[in-house]
């Protein structure tokens, strides 16, 4: 026979199952004093090291939430530090704009400034010429009417002029032109 089947029949014999758990008075005395007795020694082998285990844990949750605390009040001075970083960073960019700025319209004045003084030297140049030219022209002009003179004081005169009385007549006439 199997050992249960066993243990079954001999406890069927004396009572059955129930005269198994049958507890005297006597009983609850000695399971008193033997728990007493077991729980110092599995207060330090059982419940201690578990005692410890959950205080480790408690403690190591508080530092990981201390550690994790800290670590976002990190990460928030990070972000007011990128924040004032980019802050001056868009300052800068501003006031190296504002000097490109400034830069090229001091540019531009100075190139329009350069046109203009060119724009006056050319007109200069072209008064210049053109007071040449009408000088050039008058004085064409000037020995043109002159000989247009002699040929029309010949005629009316009816001789000819000699290459001197040309010249005192050319010279004469240059004189009271120059005077008006």
């Amino acid at each position: 026979m199997q050992p249960t089947l066993a243990l079954l029949l001999a406890s069927e014999e004396s009572g059955g199952l129930s005269s198994m758990f049958d507890v005297g008075q006597s009983s609850y005395f000695w399971t008193i004093l033997i728990f007493l007795l077991a729980l110092v020694p599995m207060w330090k082998v059982v419940f201690g090291p578990i005692a410890r285990a959950l205080d480790d844990r408690e403690n190591q949750a508080r530092e990981a939430a201390r550690a994790a605390e800290a670590a976002r009040e990190e990460v928030e001075q990070m972000k007011a530090s990128i924040r004032e970083d980019l802050d001056r960073a868009r300052a800068e960019a501003a006031r190296q704009v504002a000097e490109a700025r400034q830069r090229a319209e001091a540019l531009q004045a100075d190139l329009e400034a350069k046109a203009r003084a060119e724009a006056e030297r050319e007109r200069q140049r072209a008064q210049e010429e053109i007071e040449r030219a009408l000088g050039a022209a008058r004085e064409t002009l000037r020995l043109e009417a002159v000989a247009l003179a002699i040929q029309v004081a010949e005629r009316v005169v009816q001789r000819e002029f000699s290459p001197e009385d040309q010249k005192r007549l050319l010279q004469a006439f240059q004189d009271d032109v120059s005077r008006n």
